[in-house]
């Protein structure tokens, strides 16, 4: 009996260190435009006018999601040193294509720092 209760908890075990994993080494690949989207419509509108919610609603909506998945995505993406240096990154290019979209700013042209330039400092 007790070998069926350890395969069982090592099942448990397996299946929440997967199901953690994947959640917590990706972001889901709208998830930047999404949340690009938002602080736009909250630097548009303000953060408590009502045309500012109705659009921030909308563009949850555009993109799938609901409130509370948003936030729990929001959540895991800023406990996550590897991944939120990245999504900023990620969200600072998509803020600029938007930019350059709509002829605000001119293109910048980016260049990663080279990694061994930089440890050598």
């Amino acid at each position: 009996m007790g070998s069926l209760r350890n395969k069982i908890g090592l099942g448990i075990f397996a299946l929440s260190v997967l199901a953690c994993t994947e959640s917590s080494n990706s972001i889901p690949p709208d998830f930047v435009r999404l949340y690009g989207d938002l602080r736009v419509a909250s630097r548009e509108y303000g953060e408590t006018s009502t045309d500012g919610r109705i659009v921030r609603i909308r563009i949850l909506e555009k993109y799938g999601y609901t409130a509370e998945r948003f936030d729990s995505i929001a959540e895991s993406i800023q406990k996550s040193p590897d991944l939120w240096e990245p999504f900023q990154e990620a969200v600072v290019e998509y803020a600029d294509s938007i930019a350059v979209a709509v002829n605000a700013i001119a293109p910048q042209i980016r260049t990663k720092p080279d990694p061994k330039k930089e440890k050598k400092k």
